[in-house]
């Protein structure tokens, strides 16, 4: 999407949200501007990552391990010491870049191990002596001699999420979450921002199971037009259909394996592929813990689109196979109908399914907008915080989601038994930038996507993927900074690991790399 297609598009949602109903007449009222802001005429620099302008408890120590990567998402570690690094591809603001898989030998030696791949990549798992790879659409695996294999293909990831973290279970299955294509069951002109809808105008979200939904119907403006009559070209779409179709014929739409909002396992081999759990939002981060049960942090609603949702937080839930998490009609378990879901000047919430299941409740919730994302469990007593939960916050995206102040940003440690969380590792307040850029020049941690523990547990590994700023103008833009991603390590004082040493980088001067390719 180019600078004008999104200013155009943006403007359209500011008329969108004033009339997002079914109810006539129909009309565009003109917003109060207020103060026009501008953005920068120079963009910032971004200093180099500096472990002391990073905060932790104390009695632990924080390394740069790799720096000057673009967009770093995950990581994980084999036996031998080797660090497995994935630059994702796709960030929000820019879809060219590189998605590949590095190679960090305990030498410091750099070498791309698999290129050429389908952004975004959401995770990497060592499992069996092989590297599995969750790309867009599609699960893969690297087998001896480096030959990239795909187990499942086709799965419904072209909207607004992905299929995200997997995690390997007790029995011999391979868990993974798949994210729902819209915020809340209905295309709107928020997914033409997004940029996913002129290239797959059919595209909506897909159940699990038949379902029966109601014959609501959200009218929008239709930025695939451009108009110069009086009258703005308006648009009908139901729930889970294609941007325009109006209300589902006959009420009822037919399910898939291969389903949004979703829970899915498989085996090792990418066969016998089912879906486990359902009516997830987003499960980004999935781990097993040693107490058997399956961890799942999940992005919650977002105040956007032809059905915006208020006041909706990130979720940790306790996945059970069969069980029903609410989306697209519960939030954190509660009525999506309650009152305080109603986004501000905006129209009441009805359901869209006719009928639901018993919906589970959180284990615990996190504020809005924090964007949760991997997980790991500590098992080691030498790192401390056994069989608590580390999760990855990537952080606001404010001013886009209207936020007043930045949230997230870090990692927060979670103790599943106290259900309470705090923050573990995320940037001093001293290193912060200047407002609305205060994530973007630190030389503490940023953008934090992935979270992962050594194999014997005593070095947590962090994927930082870098500087994201929401430029702030009339119509605020997305920047993402290529090339400031950055894989933090931090182990309790004294820690010796068996991984790569600091400070490496794969731009020749800049740090201790033997060898790239």
């Amino acid at each position: 999407m180019t600078p004008q297609q999104l200013r155009f598009a943006i403007v359209l949602i500011i008329a969108v949200v004033v009339f997002a109903c079914s109810v006539p007449p129909l009309q565009v009222t003109p917003q109060p501007r207020g103060q026009v802001v501008e953005a920068p005429r120079q963009l910032p620099k971004i200093p180099d990552p500096d472990p002391s302008a990073a905060e932790v408890p104390a009695g632990y120590h924080v390394e740069v391990v790799v720096k000057d990567l673009v967009y770093p998402s995950c990581t994980d570690l084999d036996g031998d010491g080797n660090l497995y690094v994935a630059e994702a591809g796709y960030v929000y603001g820019d879809e060219a870049a590189p998605a590949r898989v590095w190679r960090v030998t305990p030498g410091g030696e750099m070498t791309i191990i698999a290129d050429q791949l389908d952004g975004p990549i959401t995770d990497l798992l060592f499992h069996q002596g092989r590297i599995y790879i969750a790309q867009k659409g599609k699960v893969s695996v690297i087998e001896g001699g480096g030959k990239l294999r795909d187990l499942v293909t086709d799965l419904p990831s072209f909207g607004d999420h992905f299929n995200n973290q997997l995690a390997a279970g007790a029995d011999g299955k391979i868990y993974f979450g798949q994210g729902v294509a819209t915020n809340s069951g209905v295309v709107g002109v928020d997914n033409f921002v997004f940029g996913w809808l002129p290239k797959y105008p059919s595209l909506h979200d897909v159940p699990p199971k038949d379902i029966k939904v109601s014959g609501h119907e959200y009218v929008t403006l239709d930025p695939m037009v451009l108009s110069s009559t009086k009258e703005p070209p308006l648009i009908r779409t139901g729930a889970f259909a294609a941007f325009g179709k109006g209300k589902v014929e006959g009420g009822t739409v037919k399910g898939s394996v291969k389903a949004n909002g979703t829970i899915l396992r498989m085996d090792p081999d990418g066969s016998n592929l089912e879906v486990f759990a359902w009516g997830v939002r987003n499960p980004y981060g999935l781990h097993w813990g040693r107490d058997g049960k399956l961890y799942c942090a999940d992005n919650g609603y977002d105040d956007r689109g032809s059905r915006p949702v208020g006041n909706a937080p990130d979720v940790i839930w306790v996945i059970r196979q069969g069980a029903f998490y609410g989306w697209p009609d519960f939030v954190a378990g509660e009525p999506i109908t309650e009152s305080k879901f109603k986004a501000p000047d905006k129209p009441a919430l009805e359901f869209i399914l006719n009928d639901h299941p018993q919906v589970e409740k959180p284990l615990l919730t996190l504020p809005r907008q924090s964007a949760v994302t991997q997980i790991d469990i500590s098992r080691s007593d030498r790192f401390g915080f056994e069989n608590h939960l580390f999760v990855g916050n990537y952080g606001d995206m404010s001013p886009l989601v209207g936020q007043s102040h930045p949230v997230g940003y870090q990692v927060v440690r979670i103790d599943p038994v106290a259900r309470s969380a705090q923050a573990f590792f995320r940037a001093r307040q001293s290193s912060l930038g200047p407002k609305n850029m205060e994530y973007v020049q630190t030389a503490g941690p940023k953008r934090i996507v992935g979270v992962r523990f050594s194999p014997d547990g005593d070095a947590l590994y962090v994927a930082d993927i870098g500087a994201v700023a929401v430029v702030p103008s009339a119509t605020p833009a997305i920047h993402p900074f290529p090339g400031t991603g950055t894989i933090w390590r931090v182990t309790k004082e004294g820690t010796r690991t068996k991984g790569p040493p600091a400070n490496l980088s794969p731009l020749p001067g800049r740090g201790q790399v033997g060898r790239s390719q």
